[in-house]
């Protein structure tokens, strides 16, 4: 039988829209995945990666949003006015 808390690709993309409301594409969350900016798969069954839910979900709801930049870090100086 199938561990329910364990996740295909496609059953991720569908959590994460369910969680956030956003729409990601399979090869979008692959390249996430590769890069590491997204928790690798914890199991395999034949060729296919397996996720666990807990992990993506609290991704899903802690990735920073589009066009975030989180290789630079903020600045603690404030603008003269």
């Amino acid at each position: 039988m199938a561990n329910p808390h364990r996740l295909t690709t496609d059953q991720v993309i569908d959590l994460i829209k369910e969680e956030t409301g956003t729409e990601l594409s399979i090869s979008t969350f692959r390249g996430y995945v590769s890069r590491g900016q997204a928790p690798a798969p914890v199991e395999k069954i034949g060729r296919t990666p397996l996720w666990k839910r807990s992990e993506i979900v609290e991704w899903a709801n802690n990735r920073p949003g589009q066009g975030a930049r989180t290789d630079i870090p903020r600045s603690r100086r404030r603008r003269a006015e």
